[in-house]
């Protein structure tokens, strides 16, 4: 089976990851295309100076191997994400901490109830500064009717430490 000219320079050029331009560049080098195809180049000059392809008639006649295109590397595969927003692994460790969170929520859920009359409040700093400021009220009274909280508040934490 005989294979054109054209389709047998572009398999040739593709196989080599090359253009025309580029192979053609190199055709000065050579004066025979016995030189240009030991050297492996697809073009050479004739002897009036004119680029001609580096290709003999049974070239022609052989049947051409395949050549397969470059295979894309495989992508692992995504599920759905919420409109690209994170990667799939960024995906997979917010599910796996939803997951985590949810089983301490039924583990809270099954604990007992605490006993009627519990309190479950810890003392606040503000309930210590109330009970200190009642105590000391006349002190931090002011003359025009108002009370000096800034003072009180000073003297309370001087106090704590």
């Amino acid at each position: 089976m005989a294979v054109s000219l054209t389709k047998y320079m572009n398999s040739k050029l593709k196989a080599m990851g090359k253009t025309v331009a580029q192979a053609k560049k190199n055709a000065s080098k050579y004066k025979s295309i016995a030189a240009a195809k030991k050297a492996g180049s697809l073009y050479y000059t004739n002897k009036s100076g004119k680029v001609m392809a580096a290709v003999y008639a049974e070239d022609l006649k052989k049947p051409l191997a395949a050549i397969r295109p470059k295979a894309r590397p495989k992508k692992k595969a995504q599920g759905p994400t919420r409109l690209g927003v994170m990667t799939l692994d960024e995906k997979m460790e917010v599910d796996l901490a939803n997951k985590s969170n949810k089983e301490a929520r039924k583990k809270m859920a099954k604990l007992p109830d605490l006993p009627k009359g519990t309190d479950t409040k810890l003392p606040s700093q503000s309930a210590a500064f109330n009970a200190f400021f009642k105590k000391n009220k006349a002190k931090y009274k002011k003359d025009n009717g108002g009370f000096n909280t800034r003072q009180a508040l000073k003297d309370f934490n001087a106090r704590s430490k």
